[in-house]
């Protein structure tokens, strides 16, 4: 569960907690890592990584996520129909999630 209350605290299980103000950049860090950001987003989403220790983790991570798929994938992309419903999921994660 993601606690929006108090960024500076961990939470007790010694994760950082993460800002209202990141839901966003939650909603969109794969097209942020995928470069399907309008510019002006993709602008506003990197100065908000260089700000935001928890998001720059986060992000990190997705990076590395992505990096081990397309390895083991030997660089073939998903199905479009895939990508959609995966977006889809990740959505409602983060929804579902925000709203605890």
């Amino acid at each position: 569960m993601t606690d929006f209350s108090s960024p500076d605290e961990p939470r007790a299980d010694g994760a950082p907690q993460i800002k209202a103000e990141c839901a966003e950049l939650i909603r969109n860090v794969w097209n942020f890592i995928d470069g399907e950001c309008k510019p002006e987003d993709r602008e506003k989403l990197r100065r908000h990584l260089e700000e935001c220790p928890p998001c720059e983790h986060l992000h990190g991570l997705e990076e590395r996520l992505k990096g081990l798929i397309a390895t083991k994938c030997s660089g073939e992309k998903a199905p479009e129909h895939l990508r959609e419903r995966l977006r889809l999921e990740i959505s409602r994660t983060t929804i579902v999630r925000g709203q605890f």
